[in-house]
């Protein structure tokens, strides 16, 4: 269905709320929540008629949005928060944060860039200088070689430029037209920059002055790894700690088809909110982790580039004294290629490892003091509770048919559910506990779901028709469920959609039609229409006379009226 006006309205109201507490948040990011939200069973407007606005409803609604968002312990909101990061965060793309990178170092070279190619041709010594200590400044910056204030460093890429151009080179530079000036500069800086690196490669290079990226990628990849290792362990144990306090807490019978608990089911699901955000916290760092991997294949690819051209660098450099430059200088070019490659690769790194903070934040300590909290009073609870409630699987199902969503059944094919027991999620209306197998139970649509164990998949395979439209109410009627398995865009990409305004069945259209009138016998008329059929009988014998009348005499231009041109003689004209 398109957006509705009600929920429009709601986060109109949002959005001044949060402007009168001085939050800076997006509106793409509000809407985002309220249509997601809106669908939540517990939290959200499936209850109330949006046609018909309840204004206490619309009130709580909101105000639930607004103090959940403001919460640290919100898990729902930190859900969303999390699915947002990772919607928005375009870093996760290597080619993007080169992109982004490149962008940005051009704007702040563009400064210097303009100023070495201002000086005019007739420059005197003194400029010629101050050219040539700007050279080494926009070879320094150009290839990160370093801090472009350090004297040591701009005294090394001197040498370097030294032994590539000369006074009368310099000369000679000033000369070219300015397109020309930029190209040479370029090629210029690829050149110099590379010498610098070989230069400082090795155990003997001078680390203090001379940047060495090989080791800074090397140490960036040891503290990155452990981090996400560390993240990732952190929320699979939260996760099992959750879920097993879960499954002690209630006892399903596939046999006997039935479930039997003592703390009521609503609160487990204050337990089962923290076993969903961190199963989304894992999901996020897998993402985020696979990218850094693809990032360390190419590190290693580039890392034996580098190595291989140093090595060419040397074999050259040790068989000959005196070496042209046309053959050693596009190695030192290459170098300073995979010298850049290397850069945007550290790059990248940074900006995942600024994304995998994000996601920390969001599940910070409090979440998990929280979590543990809540397992100890649950568990009390079930003790001081005796006796137990026992209720079955088709009853708890059919508890769900007096809910409606408009979500894709099919759209389930593309989320990853068969971690977890699909039977469970239905029967307790959206608890987690692992699934153990798997089972393909729709043969028309490719969709894997977990199980804890076959007994379990015999059930749904029995009970298929019954299972698999609750399975999609408890889905799609829970906002945090929807955020793990990746399905809110399905969901509500529709509504997010500008209102569309439908066009009319009919439409009139400014255009005439030609049509005979018969009973009109104007003088306009008079030509096309007859009450005699006969008129219309001579007219066609008329029109086929004038057919055979028609001439079929060839007439050209070369002819002019003469039917054999080409056996014409002409008499040459006579000229007295």
């Amino acid at each position: 269905m398109p957006r509705h006006k009600t929920l429009v309205e709601i986060g109109r109201r949002i959005i001044k709320r949060f402007e009168q507490l001085d939050l800076d948040v997006e509106e793409e990011f509000i809407i985002f929540v309220v249509h997601l939200l809106a669908r939540d069973l517990r939290r959200g407007l499936l209850k109330s008629d949006l046609n018909k606005q309840n204004a206490c409803a619309m009130m709580r609604f909101v105000d639930g949005i607004v103090e959940s968002y403001v919460s640290p312990v919100d898990c729902t909101m930190a859900n969303m928060k999390m699915s947002w990061v990772m919607k928005k965060g375009r870093a996760i793309d290597l080619q993007y944060v080169k992109e982004q990178y490149e962008e940005k170092f051009l704007k702040e070279l563009k400064l210097l860039i303009d100023d070495i190619l201002q000086y005019p041709e007739s420059c005197s010594k003194a400029q010629l200088d101050q050219l040539f200590a700007k050279m080494q400044v926009f070879i320094v910056a150009c290839y990160n070689l370093g801090c472009p204030k350090n004297h040591v460093l701009l005294k090394l890429t001197a040498q370097a430029l030294n032994s590539v151009i000369g006074r009368s080179d310099l000369q000679n530079y000033v000369l070219k037209k300015k397109y020309h000036r930029l190209e040479y500069l370029q090629r210029l800086a690829a050149t110099v920059g590379g010498i610098v690196i070989y230069n400082n490669d090795g155990p003997d290079g001078d680390r203090e002055n001379v940047r060495f990226v090989v080791g800074d990628l090397e140490m960036a990849q040891k503290n990155t790894s452990s981090a996400f290792q560390l993240a990732l362990d952190g929320a699979a144990k939260m996760q099992s700690i959750c879920q097993t306090a879960i499954d002690e807490l209630i006892h399903l019978d596939p046999k006997d088809t039935t479930m039997t608990y003592r703390v009521p089911l609503e609160h487990l699901q204050r337990l089962n909110q923290f076993s969903i955000i961190y199963a989304m916290l894992q999901r996020c760092l897998r993402t985020l982790h696979g990218s850094y991997e693809s990032t360390v294949y190419l590190i290693e690819v580039e890392q034996k580039r580098y190595d291989c051209v140093v090595a060419k660098i040397n074999d050259t450099l040790a068989m000959r004294t005196a070496i042209d430059s046309e053959l050693i200088f596009p190695h030192f070019v290459y170098i300073s290629q995979v010298w850049s490659n290397l850069n945007n690769f550290l790059n990248h790194i940074v900006e995942l490892n600024k994304l995998r903070e994000q996601l920390e934040l969001l599940v910070g300590p409090q979440i998990k003091d929280l979590a543990e909290a809540t397992i100890a009073e649950l568990q009390a609870l079930n003790r001081r509770i005796q006796e137990p409630q026992t209720t079955n699987f088709l009853d708890r199902m059919a508890i769900l048919t007096d809910f409606h969503t408009d979500g894709n059944f099919c759209s389930l094919a593309q989320a990853d559910i068969k971690d977890f027991c699909a039977l469970t999620l239905t029967i307790t209306n959206g608890l987690l506990l692992p699934a153990k197998v798997t089972r393909q139970l729709c043969m028309n649509v490719n969709i894997t779901f977990g199980l804890r164990d076959h007994m379990y998949a015999r059930f749904t395979e029995l009970c298929f028709e019954q299972f698999i439209p609750a399975f999609r109410k408890v889905i799609f009627n829970s906002a945090n469920l929807a955020l793990l398995f990746k399905l809110d865009e399905a969901l509500i990409t529709q509504e997010l959609q500008e209102l569309i305004v439908e066009p009319p069945k009919q439409q009139d259209f400014a255009g005439q039609t030609e049509m005979v009138v018969t009973n009109d016998l104007s003088a306009p008329n008079w030509i096309n229409v007859t009450w005699n059929a006969w008129d219309y009988h001579r007219e066609t014998i008329h029109m086929a006379e004038i057919r055979k009348r028609q001439t079929h005499d060839t007439q050209t231009k070369i002819s002019y009226g003469q039917r054999h041109a080409q056996n014409q003689m002409y008499n040459t004209r006579q000229h007295k």
